[in-house]
């Protein structure tokens, strides 16, 4: 015999933009990190080419992949849950790809 389930309102998998997803709402988060990332990225390039093409293209790789998500199926707490590891890897990587870039910036040659 179940009781009446328990819900704790502060996890993050109770939250309506899981439970619920908004496609629009997750794609324009992650388009403007992309066009934010790709912006800084673009203007890193004389300093340190290769990492900032390769931020520009996982960029626009996290961006496609959260597209299709957001393209297809219903929208479930599933679809959700993709939307939130898919962004927050986005984000990391991001942010990973600026502090290599900042570091060879500022690295004494030679």
């Amino acid at each position: 015999m179940t009781g009446p389930r328990h819900t704790d309102p502060t996890r993050v998998t109770e939250q309506k933009a899981i439970r619920e997803p908004n496609a629009k709402a997750w794609l324009l988060a992650s388009g403007l990190l992309a066009v934010i990332a790709i912006v800084l990225f673009a203007f890193s390039i004389p300093i340190v080419a290769a990492w900032a093409w390769i931020g520009i293209a996982f960029q626009v790789a996290m961006f496609a992949a959260l597209l299709v998500n957001g393209l297809g199926g219903r929208r479930t707490s599933y679809q959700g849950y993709i939307f939130a590891v898919l962004l927050c890897v986005q984000a990391a990587v991001a942010l990973l790809v600026i502090v290599i870039i900042a570091i060879a910036a500022w690295a004494p040659l030679g």
